[in-house]
C-alpha cells in the first residue's frame, strides 16, 4: 500500500501548517529545500540502502508539500483574499457557484467573489438574499455587484434587491446548462404526482437538493442514526455503479467487456455527479470509485486502501482546507474503518450480518468525529440501518425512475417504500435515549 504513507505524509504536513499560522510560506520552502539538501547527502552516503532514503525523503518532501500547500490556500494567510480588503461598505463583484437555496426568509448561496472596490480578489463566500422576485430569478454562473457590509469572519453577507444589480448572466458554459439541465429535472418532479413529504427525499436522492426535505422527516432520519442516506455520498455513488455494473452483466469477463462495462459506470457515476450539483462528497466517491472502475478494466488487483490514499492525495492537493471539514472526515473515516474490518465482514455468512458489521464498523470510525462535532450519539443506529441499507437500492433505482418519468406508476411504489422508511425511522426516534447529548 505505498499510497498509504504518501497520504499520511500529506495529511501531516497540513495539519501542522494549520497548527502553526505564524510560520511564514518562506520557512515551509525552506524546510523543503533543506530536505531535498539532507536526503541527498544521506543518499550518496548510504548508496546501499538508497531505497528507504529515496523513500524517507519523498514522504519528508510530502509532508512540506502538504504544509505549503495549505499555507498558500489559507484564505487567512492570502492578501488577496476579499476578507483582507473590505473595510467599509463596499461593491463586491461575484459570480454565483451554485443555484441559490431557498430557505424560510431568504435564498442562500455560495458565491465567488472576484473584485472589492475595482480591485481583483478571489475567496468564496456565503450570499443570502432576502426572498422577493429578483432573487428568485438568480441562476447558476449569474455575475452580481452588490454593496453592503460583509463578515470577513464568516465569510458571509446579506443583501437586499436595493443593493445589487445582475451585470452578466451565463447560459452558455458547460456547467450552466447542466445546472439548467437540473432545475428544469426538479421542477417535473415537484410538479408529479408523488406527495411533497416523500418528494423531497427524492429530490434529495437523485438530484442533491434537500431544500425541500420535511424538517420533520430531517430530524427523524438524523434521530435514527441514518441522516447520510439524505446526503449524496459514496454509498449513493457506489449502489449505482453496481447498478450499472448489474445492468451491463451480458458484456462478460473479457477486457473488452470489461472496457465497454467500465466506461459506462464513469458515464454514469460522473454524470450522476454533475446532476447533483457537484458536492465535495460527491465528488470525492465519485473520484474513488472511478478509480476503483479504471483499475478494474486494466484487469489490475488493486489494493483499496491505495484507492482511498489516492482519492485523499487528489482531493487535498486540490484544497487542503477540506482536512477542516466534517464532510470529508466523516467520509474518509467511515470507509477506513470499513476497510479496516473488511477481511472479518467478508467470512460472515449471513448478509443480514454483514450489513451490521458494516454499519457498526462505520459508526465506530466516525464516532469520535461525530461526538466533537454534534455533541450527539444515536445510540440504536443499528436498527435502521441494518434495515434500510439493504433497501437503499431499491430506494434509489425506484428515485432514478421517478425522476425520469414522473408518473403515477413510477411514484406509488417509491411513495410507499419511503412511507415504510419513515414509519421505522420514526419509532426508532421516538425510543428512550435514542438522542445522547454529550458535552
Amino acid at each position: 500500500m505505498p499510497l498509504v504513507p504518501v497520504a499520511l505524509a500529506l495529511l501531516a504536513g497540513i495539519v501542522a501548517s494549520i497548527l502553526t499560522p505564524k510560520v511564514d510560506t518562506d520557512v515551509w520552502v525552506a524546510a523543503m529545500v533543506a530536505s531535498t539538501f539532507l536526503g541527498g547527502i544521506l543518499l550518496i552516503a548510504n548508496f546501499k540502502q538508497k531505497d528507504t532514503v529515496l523513500t524517507g525523503l519523498f514522504l519528508a518532501v510530502m509532508f512540506v508539500v502538504g504544509g505549503v500547500r495549505q499555507h498558500v490556500s489559507d484564505p487567512v494567510r492570502d492578501e488577496l483574499n476579499w476578507r483582507h480588503h473590505c473595510r467599509a461598505p463596499s461593491y463586491l463583484a461575484m459570480r454565483l457557484k451554485e443555484t441559490p437555496v431557498p430557505r424560510e426568509k431568504s435564498y442562500r448561496v455560495a458565491v465567488r467573489v472576484e473584485q472589492v472596490d475595482g480591485q481583483d480578489v478571489r475567496g468564496t463566500m456565503r450570499l443570502y438574499l432576502r426572498k422577493d422576485l429578483d432573487a428568485s430569478q438568480l441562476k447558476y454562473g449569474d455575475r452580481l455587484l452588490v454593496h453592503g457590509y460583509a463578515d470577513t469572519a464568516r465569510g458571509t453577507m446579506y443583501t437586499t434587491g436595493d443593493h445589487y444589480i445582475i451585470v452578466s448572466r451565463d447560459s452558455t458554459s458547460r456547467r450552466a446548462r447542466i445546472e439548467a439541465l437540473r432545475m428544469k429535472l426538479l421542477r417535473r418532479m415537484q410538479a408529479g404526482p408523488l406527495p411533497a413529504r416523500q418528494a423531497g427525499v427524492a429530490e434529495a436522492l437523485t438530484l442533491g437538493w434537500k431544500a425541500d426535505i420535511d424538517p420533520e422527516t430531517r430530524d427523524a432520519y438524523r434521530d435514527a442514526g441514518i441522516a447520510h442516506l439524505l446526503a449524496v455520498s459514496g454509498l449513493h455513488v457506489g449502489l449505482l455503479a453496481a447498478m450499472v455494473g448489474a445492468l451491463m452483466f451480458w458484456t462478460g469477463k473479457e477486457r473488452r467487456g470489461r472496457t465497454i462495462r467500465g466506461s459506462v459506470q464513469l458515464v454514469a457515476v460522473w454524470g450522476f455527479a454533475l446532476i447533483t450539483g457537484l458536492a465535495p462528497s460527491t465528488v470525492r466517491a465519485a473520484l474513488m470509485f472511478s478509480l476503483f472502475i479504471v483499475s478494474n478494466i486494466l484487469g489490475r488487483r488493486t489494493e483499496t486502501f491505495n484507492l482511498l490514499a489516492a482519492s485523499a492525495i487528489i482531493t487535498l492537493m486540490g484544497n487542503p482546507m477540506l482536512v477542516t471539514d466534517t464532510g470529508w472526515q466523516l467520509s474518509y473515516a467511515a470507509v477506513t474503518g470499513i476497510l479496516l474490518a473488511r477481511p472479518a465482514i467478508i467470512n460472515r455468512r449471513s448478509r443480514l450480518i454483514k450489513s451490521a458489521d458494516v454499519c457498526i464498523s462505520a459508526t465506530i470510525a466516525t464516532a469520535p468525529i461525530t461526538i466533537a462535532t454534534f455533541h450527539q450519539f444515536h445510540p440504536y443506529f443499528l436498527i435502521a440501518n441494518v434495515v434500510v441499507i439493504p433497501f437503499s437500492f431499491i430506494i434509489l433505482a425506484l428515485s432514478l425512475l421517478y425522476m425520469a418519468v414522473p408518473a403515477a406508476w413510477t411514484a406509488w411504489p417509491l411513495e410507499w417504500t419511503l412511507r415504510a422508511v419513515e414509519a421505522l425511522t420514526s419509532w426508532v426516534a421516538s425510543l428512550p435515549g435514542a438522542v445522547i447529548e454529550i458535552q
